[in-house]
């Protein structure tokens, strides 16, 4: 039994004596056959007919014109790239998922910058994840009960406590913007320690002058008090850590007082 094509409405007329060749396809711009349609029919038209026979093609069979690439290049793809650039992880990658998930509906170029973003994403956790480890493994360790430092290890000038000791960089005095130091336990080497934190009221950034004002007759009236006159030597120095602007806006609001010992290296507390 023959099969002939049954165009749909919108389509060209048949021209007399077409026989569509293997794999012949209609022509996209052509309007898409109305749901059900049935594109081939029974040839039971009589003999020398000049419609079109078709390829022996499964009865039944409808025209699905292959969906057309959208123009330009998908939004949430370029999106998820330059996230992905800049480390914005969490978005990038959720805009990476939308991409594909909507490319597989309407091709459109892009996949690429999805793909891209996605793993751009994936190295940057990557990244912090290694970034945490270290942090975890060269920070240094304090004690739960006692609150001391029990391993050498970088600490933030503002995790400093009240006779925590380490070691100051410059020897002398605090380098300036100095954000972290080598805290250590008071028995290991060191040229720096802790001897009192001064609250520092108001809301206002108050300024060295008013920093060095609160700070000249309070570490003294603290290192008169807490420190053992007996291991005070020569070449030792009061110093004092303040806040600069940004550190005051993040909320540090103390001022730290510090013994530095520049010529040699202490090993045990000036506390008493």
């Amino acid at each position: 039994m023959a099969y002939r094509i049954n165009p749909p409405p919108g389509w060209p007329p048949v021209p007399d004596g077409f026989v569509p060749p293997p794999g012949w396809q209609p022509d996209p711009s052509w309007p898409p056959p109305p749901p059900g349609w049935q594109l081939w029919v029974h040839d039971d038209t009589p003999a020398g007919s000049t419609l079109p026979v078709a390829p022996p093609l499964t009865p039944g069979s409808y025209y699905d014109p292959a969906p057309q690439p959208a123009p330009g290049t998908n939004g949430f793809a370029i999106a998820s790239f330059v996230l992905g650039l800049l480390g914005g992880v969490l978005l990038s990658v959720i805009f990476g998922i939308v991409a594909l998930r909507k490319l597989r509906v309407r091709p459109q170029a892009g996949r690429g910058f999805a793909i891209a973003g996605l793993c751009l994403s994936g190295l940057w956790l990557v990244g912090i994840a290694a970034g945490v480890a270290v942090n975890a493994v060269t920070a240094a360790h304090r004690s739960a009960a006692s609150g001391q430092i029990t391993k050498n290890g970088h600490l933030g000038v503002f995790s400093l406590r009240a006779g925590d000791c380490f070691q100051n960089p410059s020897g002398s005095q605090p380098t300036v913007g100095l954000t972290q130091v080598t805290a250590v336990p008071c028995t290991s080497s060191h040229n720096a320690q802790v001897i009192a934190r001064l609250p520092v009221s108001g809301s206002a950034y108050p300024g060295p002058a008013a920093f060095r004002a609160q700070a000249l007759p309070g570490c003294r009236a603290s290192i008169a008090a807490d420190v053992d006159r007996s291991k005070v030597t020569a070449t030792m120095k009061v110093l004092w850590l303040y806040p600069e602007a940004q550190a005051w806006a993040d909320g540090q609001r103390w001022i730290s007082c510090l013994i530095v010992d520049s010529s040699q290296d202490l090993t045990s507390s000036l506390l008493k």
